[in-house]
């Protein structure tokens, strides 16, 4: 009989004990929750950039204006010294190109000399006219060798005016109308350049009546 008294009581009190288990679960179960959706709320705010304020935005802009310019007058700065060094540089070129030149036609002047000295020397001319024909030559070698030559258009030519200047005309019956009569002045090329154009009397065909 005790027995069966006693069955009723143990009943409650475990259901009492998984209620009361069940509670404290749903309340760590809240808990929880609540923790993780204040986190998440908080790696959302922390995601969101910070909106800067009007003074913030316009110090910022003020800095980026700043280090630009800096930028600018370094650049500038850059290009003012390289300028002033190609300018030097085209100077020192323009002053110093020709030493090399100037070394070769050294020898030359040195014959010259040398050629005048025994021209004083001497009373035979044909000594005086070997002596410049060899300077001459030599002269010429030296134009040769750097791409110097010569622009002499003979008699009878045909009267090329990217190469040479018509002196004047005069009339001839030897030579063709248009044609070169006579060189009055030699004509130079550097390099296939025209330096300076040969000068020649071109010829204006025969005489008509009434001209000399």
């Amino acid at each position: 009989m005790e027995n069966a008294k006693d069955t009723p009581e143990v009943e409650d009190k475990e259901e009492a004990v998984a209620e009361e288990q069940n509670a404290e679960a749903a309340e760590a179960s809240a808990e929880e929750a609540a923790e993780n959706a204040a986190e998440e709320t908080a790696d959302e705010a922390a995601e969101e950039p910070k909106e800067l304020t009007i003074e913030e935005q316009l110090e910022a802009a003020k800095k980026e204006a700043s280090d630009n310019y800096n930028n600018y007058l370094r650049a500038v700065a850059d290009l003012d010294t390289y300028r002033r060094r190609v300018m030097r540089e085209k100077d020192d070129l323009k002053q110093y190109a020709i030493s090399g030149l100037l070394e070769d036609f050294l020898p030359v002047y040195d014959n010259l000399g040398l050629g005048l000295m025994s021209a004083e020397q001497t009373s035979d001319p044909k000594i005086v006219v070997q002596g410049i024909q060899m300077v001459m030559t030599q002269f010429k070698t030296l134009l040769e060798d750097n791409g110097i030559a010569e622009v002499a258009p003979g008699k009878g030519d045909d009267f090329d005016p990217n190469v040479a200047e018509a002196f004047q005309t005069q009339p001839s019956d030897e030579v063709e109308e248009g044609k070169v009569l006579t060189l009055m002045r030699k004509g130079f090329t550097l390099n296939g350049r025209l330096v300076r154009p040969a000068n020649v009397v071109v010829s204006g065909g025969p005489a008509k009546e009434g001209e000399e």
